[in-house]
């Protein structure tokens, strides 16, 4: 057995290990996760591409939109920190922020720890070395949203793979790409010095991730 092979089983052994072990509870993402994330609504329209950076320990979440993306007049730059109740939204061109609260704090980054284990899925094949991702699928309610989710993630590292979510106002496909174990430039977390003396906006008390997502 070649040492490529060698390693892809005892990494298969320690994920197995490590599936048993957890119970089937809710894992939890690495501590820094980033790569391009696209939203479309059920209806198959276009809302969101471009690149994400989560912090899962600061629970703090970047989305920069793909300027390129659609037949926009502008783009997406926001900026949230779930842990303080507070989302930016962000213009760079021309150094404005928007600053809003935010009460609803759950999103699709994180697994929330009341979600449910539906099942443990092969994607592919699982019997041809590199042609499967093995996945695991979670599901659960937003009952102060009217809403309901569900969840991929990656059986082993817990990283995102899709998620989707439906609500009363909308219904929202999430898809995952190229995701890494790493945040390239940790200052994207940091709102921009043009935002610090703005001035709150108050916001319902149902706003938000979701909201971010429209037509």
């Amino acid at each position: 057995m070649n040492t490529v092979k060698l390693l892809c089983v005892v990494f298969s052994c320690l994920c197995a290990v490590a599936w048993a072990s957890s119970n089937r509870q809710p894992c939890h993402s690495p501590p820094l996760t980033s790569g391009t994330m696209k939203v479309v609504s059920t209806g198959g329209h276009d809302l969101a591409s471009g690149e994400f950076s989560y912090d899962s320990k600061a629970n703090k979440f970047r989305f920069v939109e793909d300027t390129a993306h659609a037949n926009k007049t502008s783009h997406m730059d926001v900026l949230v920190h779930f842990e303080e109740g507070v989302l930016y939204e962000i213009d760079s061109k021309n150094e404005s922020c928007k600053k809003e609260t935010l009460q609803f704090r759950k999103h699709l980054m994180e697994i929330p720890p009341d979600a449910t284990h539906e099942s443990e899925i092969y994607m592919g094949s699982p019997s041809i070395t590199e042609q499967g991702l093995r996945v695991r699928v979670w599901n659960g309610k937003l009952p102060e949203l009217h809403a309901h989710y569900s969840l991929s993630t990656t059986s082993c590292g817990c990283l995102p793979v899709s998620g989707s979510y439906y609500g009363d106002k909308k219904d929202l496909l999430f898809s995952f790409f190229g995701v890494e174990t790493e945040v390239d430039d940790p200052q994207v977390f940091v709102p921009p010095a043009y935002c610090e003396a703005v001035a709150f906006e108050e916001a319902p008390d149902d706003h938000s991730f979701f909201d971010l997502f429209h037509d």
